[in-house]
């Protein structure tokens, strides 16, 4: 695997990339008070409905509180190597960003947990109401990128030409971010969207191999 030959800009998808599977979907499970989840998620797998409505119903079908929420998210641990990647993109000069479908206060209070802060994040917005009812938005939604809630691949753009873009995803949601990408690492439904278009990736488990590039850079 070749190295860059300039301090890339990196960018990470969060669930299932950062964390051992998906948490979105496991907080959606543990928290929704049925199973309508279940409908909306099989509508979007089949494209009867965009990312953005799925999510929007499932989130708002959820009851719980903040305090419970961000409690459940205090013990939620990250891939150990993420700590190393983003200690090398600070000692590089590197940007290193966030990229994702889930939610800002989610991905905050994980991170922090895990003792990391001030990392960009680009991802969907939520609000917490009056009977543990919470409200998505979606600042960075495209019509044209129907699969996901969040346009990943905008995130990527000013970079472009500029310095050597690094994504690492896992799902249906990073593939335009990851056709945008120079090096991509990949997984799961990700590896299976790039393998059908004959695109060049670099499977992973874990982030350790990605840490092992940075580190060759």
């Amino acid at each position: 695997m070749c190295a860059p030959p300039h301090k890339p800009a990196l960018f990470f998808d969060f669930d299932n990339t950062i964390t051992d599977g998906d948490l979105l979907d496991s907080l959606i499970e543990a928290y929704s008070p049925n199973e309508a989840w279940r409908d909306w998620e099989q509508a979007w797998a089949e494209g009867r409905i965009v990312a953005r409505e799925c999510l929007r119903l499932q989130v708002e079908n959820l009851r719980v509180s903040r305090e419970t929420l961000l409690e459940h998210l205090s013990r939620v641990r990250i891939d150990p190597a993420f700590a190393g990647i983003v200690a090398w993109a600070r000692r590089n000069d590197a940007p290193l960003s966030i990229v994702s479908d889930s939610f800002v206060p989610l991905i905050e209070q994980v991170l922090r947990s895990n003792g990391i802060e001030d990392v960009p994040i680009f991802a969907n917005e939520l609000e917490f109401g009056a009977g543990g009812r919470l409200t998505p938005r979606f600042p960075f939604h495209d019509p044209a990128v129907p699969r996901s809630a969040n346009a990943k691949a905008r995130h990527l753009a000013p970079y472009r030409g500029r310095r050597t873009i690094v994504f690492a995803g896992d799902g249906h949601s990073d593939l335009d971010a990851a056709l945008s990408a120079d090096v991509v690492f990949a997984k799961a439904a990700l590896a299976e969207d790039l393998g059908a278009r004959g695109a060049r990736f670099h499977r992973f488990a874990t982030l350790t191999p990605v840490l092992s590039f940075l580190d060759a850079a």
